[in-house]
């Protein structure tokens, strides 16, 4: 009996595929095609969203655009407010990935009290210039029209825009010039100068084409990108003399 259960057995497991365990498909393939996809609705997003801003751009022109169905979008971002903070995060995570680690350092460095003038200057320039790199990075049009469009209406893509980079970076720099200028952190003068000088770099970002077309240059890349950054910065340190 237990032979014949043993022969019955391997059959049956011979039927599933030579084994007693089912096959699998692998999951590579399908993550790969969902990042396709998410990454596709994400592209159609910013352009829409740029183009045509949060109340005139629907669901089904987003899909539309992307290739893909409409459940597909519910099912990654759960909807347009969804997918609208989503596109805000993905156009902002390269400064982020470089704002990040220097708001830190600067953020440790500012636990001595007795810094230099220059010391000051110098955790300015160590936070604000990689956040002006990411800016000048060549990235597409439309991302800087989805970052004007988020300004103007104020919605979820602004406030993750400001949460995630505006409001960290800003009060770094106005921590380092309160103490440049010796005036208190909540001081109306400290915070104008902080947007003012935050303001001028994010300039890069919004009037890139008329930057480089004035220059005559291809992009920011090595030696024009320090010559970019040498001029921003003799303007900052000039208001704050």
């Amino acid at each position: 009996m237990r032979n014949r259960s043993t022969a019955t057995g391997k059959r049956r497991a011979a039927a599933h595929g030579g084994t007693g365990t089912r096959r699998r498909h692998h999951a590579g393939g399908g993550y790969a095609r969902g990042e396709h996809t998410r990454r596709r609705l994400l592209d159609a997003g910013i352009d829409l969203f740029a183009e045509l801003g949060y109340e005139r751009t629907s669901t089904r022109v987003i899909a539309q655009r992307a290739g893909v169905s409409l459940p597909a979008l519910q099912y990654y971002f759960g909807g347009k407010e969804g997918l609208y903070r989503a596109c805000a995060e993905y156009i902002t995570e390269d400064v982020r990935s470089r704002l990040g680690p220097a708001a830190e350092r600067v953020r440790l460095a500012l636990g001595r009290h007795d810094l230099t003038r220059d010391e000051l200057l110098e955790l300015l320039r160590a936070v604000v210039e990689p956040f002006l790199e990411g800016l000048a990075t060549a990235r597409p049009e439309s991302w800087a029209l989805f970052f004007a469009r988020a300004q103007g209406e104020h919605g979820v893509a602004f406030e993750a825009i400001f949460q995630q980079i505006g409001g960290r970076l800003l009060a770094t720099v106005v921590e380092v010039v309160s103490r440049i200028l010796g005036m208190p952190v909540g001081s109306p003068e400290v915070a104008i100068r902080a947007v003012v000088i935050v303001g001028q770099l994010a300039l890069v970002r919004r009037a890139r084409p008329i930057f480089l077309r004035t220059l005559g240059w291809p992009d920011f890349d090595g030696e024009r990108l320090e010559t970019l950054k040498a001029v921003l910065w003799q303007g900052i340190t000039a208001s704050l003399s």
